[in-house]
């Protein structure tokens, strides 16, 4: 298990079995069967875990905090969802969600040796400094050159992940910012 997946219980661990957290449904498939079905084990699945706070703070931050969210458009992605019409459980079971149930369970989705290079780069994360910030964001771009991680989608897990190793929200800005750079390249 990766250090970053959340420890579930039993009954937990049964929801995210069941649960359809694929990002990508093939055409064939019927996505509102899925919706529906995900839209049963979701609501229950979150709040056990909100029970007994087991999905880590920074994670929750980046759903309702507004400063981990970029773009044209201000306010926390929960807001964002609200402004489109999902709020409450209609934003957990809305299709769009997935990603971040995803970040709540597992953390970051990169491939394992980017993950545990990057935290090599970091070091112990009580030690990094502002002056790192630099070494670090250098260190970002060789490694999305360097396991080809071109998708956009990519510059934001490594800001996940950079959240997860501790780092402040504008060092993970930078990270991210480094992650886009080089996937331009």
């Amino acid at each position: 298990m990766n250090r970053h997946h959340i420890v579930l219980t039993a009954a937990e661990q049964a929801l995210v079995d069941k649960i359809d957290l694929r990002l990508d449904i093939a055409s064939h498939e019927d996505g509102h069967a899925i919706y529906l079905a995900n839209r049963e084990l979701i609501p229950p699945l979150l709040k056990s875990l909100a029970d007994r706070s087991a999905i880590p703070a920074q994670r929750v931050a980046y759903w309702t905090d507004p400063k981990f969210r970029t773009g044209r458009m201000k306010g926390a992605h929960r807001d964002i969802f609200a402004r489109n019409g999902s709020k409450g459980i209609d934003a957990y079971t809305h299709p769009h969600f997935i990603p971040f149930l995803r970040y709540f369970l597992f953390g970051a989705d990169l491939p394992a040796p980017v993950i545990a290079e990057f935290e090599q780069k970091i070091g112990d994360p009580r030690w990094f400094g502002g002056s790192d910030i630099i070494g670090l964001a250098k260190e970002t771009r060789a490694i999305v050159r360097r396991y080809n991680l071109r998708h956009y989608s990519h510059s934001d897990e490594f800001h996940k992940l950079a959240i997860d190793n501790g780092l402040s929200h504008d060092n993970a800005e930078s990270v991210r910012k480094a992650a886009v750079e080089a996937a331009r390249r």
